[in-house]
C-alpha cells in the first residue's frame, strides 16, 4: 500500500482530500503543529505526526517533513492550505521517487503575493481591479476617484484589510508592501481548480452564503459561470499551472468578474468535488479529464455556521432566518455515517484555535493559520 502525506490536518478541506486518498487505496499520514486536530479524528487517517509550527521555527520545520517522507515511505505528498508556502520548500530536497502535488517555492510567490499577482494576471490581459502600492502617487490619485480597499500584499483570512471611503486619508507607508486596490461593488464569487501542466482539470465556481469576519461558513455552487471559468483556463494555460488554485473574484459596475487575488492552494471549493474524482485528479492527474461534482449545492460547516446563528438570535438585521435556512437545508462538509466523528469531535480537535482566537481578539479564520501563513522571509 503507498503512503500520501498530507500536511495539514486542522481544516476541513484538508479531511476531504485525507478520505479521498483513503478510499482510492492509500494509506494517509498526515503532518500538524497542533496536537489535536480535525483529521486526526478521521478513520481515513492512518497515522497523524506533530511538526514544529513552520512561523516558529521554518527549518525545523521542514526537517520534520522530510523525516516523515523518509520514515514513513511517502510517495505522495499533498498540501492543503497557507502552510504549502513553506512546505513547497521541501520540493528540492525530494528523491525522484516522491511526488509532490504542486508547483514549487519559487513558482507560488507571485501568485501568493497580491500585488505580484494583480500585475501578473494584468499583464496577461486579464480582469483585474486597479491596484497600487501604498505610499505611491499612483495610489494617492486612485483613492481621490474612487472608494478603495487596503491590504497587506502578504496576507490570508482577511487580516489587516480596510476599506477606505473616497478622498479619505491613506494611512502612512510601511516597510511591507500595502496595497490599494479599487474597491469594486458587485457581486462576490470563488473558484476553486485542479490543473496539470497548464490544462484544467475541473473548476468548482461558488459564493458565500454566510460568512464569518471574513471567512465564509456556507457556500452555494453556482452552474453555468462560464465567465469565471474561462477566466481560470486562460490564466491556468499562460502560466503552465500544476496542482491546485483557487481565486477570489468581484464583479466591476459591468458585471465583469474581475479577480481580487489568487489563493494557489485548496479552498472550500474542494468540498463540492466527489471524493472518486478528487483522488483521480491527485493520483493520475496526467489522465483525469474533469472534476464531478456531489449532488448538494448549498454546504456549510456546522460548528462555525450555529456560532453564527447563535449571535445573531435576538439582534435586528443579522439574519437569523437566512442561517437557520441555510443550516436545515444545506448539507454539512464533512459530516458522513461511517466516519462521524470528526464533526462530532470539531470543538474538541479545534479547541486550541479557538481558545486563541477568545483570548488573542482574532478571527477565528486569522487564529487558525497565523502559524502556518506565509508572510515573507524572516531574518
Amino acid at each position: 500500500m503507498k503512503t500520501a502525506l498530507v500536511t495539514l490536518g486542522r481544516l476541513p478541506k484538508g479531511l476531504d482530500i485525507c478520505r479521498a486518498l483513503s478510499a482510492a487505496g492509500w494509506r494517509v499520514v498526515v503532518a500538524e503543529p497542533s496536537a489535536k486536530h480535525l483529521c486526526g479524528l478521521s478513520r481515513s487517517v492512518s497515522k497523524s505526526i506533530a511538526t514544529p509550527a513552520p512561523n516558529d521555527d521554518a527549518a525545523a520545520y521542514q526537517q520534520a517533513l522530510l523525516r516523515i517522507v523518509a520514515h514513513e515511505d511517502v510517495s505522495l505528498v499533498v498540501p492543503v492550505s497557507e502552510e504549502i508556502m513553506h512546505a513547497s520548500r521541501i520540493v528540492p530536497s525530494l528523491v525522484d521517487s516522491v511526488r509532490w502535488f504542486g508547483l514549487e517555492h519559487e513558482a507560488l510567490l507571485p501568485l501568493h503575493d497580491k500585488f505580484r499577482f494583480n500585475r501578473l494576471a494584468a499583464s496577461l490581459g486579464l480582469s483585474v481591479p486597479q491596484t497600487e502600492l501604498l505610499g505611491s502617487d499612483a495610489a494617492r490619485a486612485l483613492i481621490a476617484e474612487s472608494d478603495v480597499i487596503v491590504k497587506p500584499a502578504l496576507t490570508c483570512s482577511g487580516q489587516g484589510l480596510e476599506r477606505l471611503a473616497k478622498r479619505a486619508a491613506l494611512p502612512a507607508a510601511r516597510d511591507e508592501d500595502i496595497l490599494v486596490q479599487r474597491a469594486l461593488t458587485g457581486g462576490h464569487s470563488s473558484t476553486f481548480s485542479i490543473a496539470h501542466e497548464g490544462r484544467v482539470i475541473g473548476t468548482v465556481v461558488y459564493r458565500p452564503v454566510v460568512v464569518s469576519d471574513t471567512v465564509a461558513v456556507a457556500f452555494e455552487r453556482l452552474a453555468g459561470a462560464t465567465r469565471r471559468e474561462a477566466w481560470v483556463a486562460r490564466f491556468v494555460a499562460q502560466t503552465k499551472h500544476s496542482g491546485f488554485i483557487s481565486f477570489d473574484f468581484i464583479e466591476d459596475d459591468e458585471g465583469v468578474p474581475c479577480a481580487i487575488e489568487c489563493n494557489p492552494r485548496a479552498t472550500s471549493g474542494v468540498h463540492f468535488v466527489t471524493a472518486d474524482s478528487l483522488a483521480a485528479a491527485l493520483l493520475k492527474p496526467e489522465t483525469c479529464q474533469a472534476l464531478t461534482f456531489r449532488k448538494p449545492t448549498v454546504m456549510h460547516q456546522f460548528w462555525p455556521l450555529l456560532a453564527e446563528i447563535q449571535g445573531s438570535m435576538f439582534r435586528r438585521g443579522r439574519g437569523y432566518g437566512h442561517k437557520m435556512k441555510t443550516l436545515l437545508t444545506g448539507k454539512e462538509v464533512n459530516f458522513a455515517w461511517r466516519d462521524p466523528m470528526p464533526v462530532i469531535g470539531q470543538p474538541y480537535a479545534a479547541w486550541d484555535i479557538m481558545r486563541r482566537a477568545m483570548t488573542s481578539g482574532e478571527s477565528f479564520g486569522e487564529a487558525a493559520t497565523q502559524d502556518i501563513a506565509w508572510f515573507g522571509e524572516r531574518v
